[in-house]
């Protein structure tokens, strides 16, 4: 008995781990061509390894919204900010990070919205639910060097 709780146990984790690779992150390149397609909006978490809110939201908060499903209905990045500068720039602008922001094309016209610092899981879900937060100068996702 115990070895067959031991064999279905073992298999619910390998289910989950399953389950939450799937809804991993895409590189910025690959989840900004899949919103320009239209069939989600892009979502985006910009940090650095030098900033403690930004490694507390990437190894607290988003791996237990990614457990919630709660980025099912978009097409979820990170990027970098050392590791890819120009694009991290061009994303936040002069804003801190983390940045946590959201690309929703609407009317034929891109909307962006964003939180800034560290952010709960539960002020997430609300913002991914119902963005109603601070707009962005720029109004669409690039993959533009500047």
């Amino acid at each position: 008995m115990k070895q067959v709780l031991f064999l279905l146990s073992a298999a619910l984790v390998l289910l989950a781990v399953e389950n939450v690779n799937a809804q991993q992150s895409l590189d910025y390149a690959t989840a900004y061509k899949n919103a320009q397609s239209g069939d989600k909006p892009l979502l985006v978490l910009v940090t650095a390894k030098w900033c403690p809110p930004c490694q507390s939201m990437k190894k607290n908060t988003i791996p237990r919204l990614i457990e919630k499903s709660a980025f099912k209905g978009f097409h979820y990045t990170n990027v970098d900010l050392d590791k890819e500068s120009a694009v991290a720039r061009q994303l936040i602008g002069s804003r801190g990070v983390p940045q946590l922001i959201l690309f929703e094309k609407k009317n034929g016209k891109w909307t962006r919205k964003f939180l800034s610092g560290y952010n709960s899981v539960a002020s997430v879900e609300k913002f991914v639910r119902n963005p109603k937060v601070r707009t962005a100068g720029l109004d669409a996702p690039t993959l533009d060097k500047k």
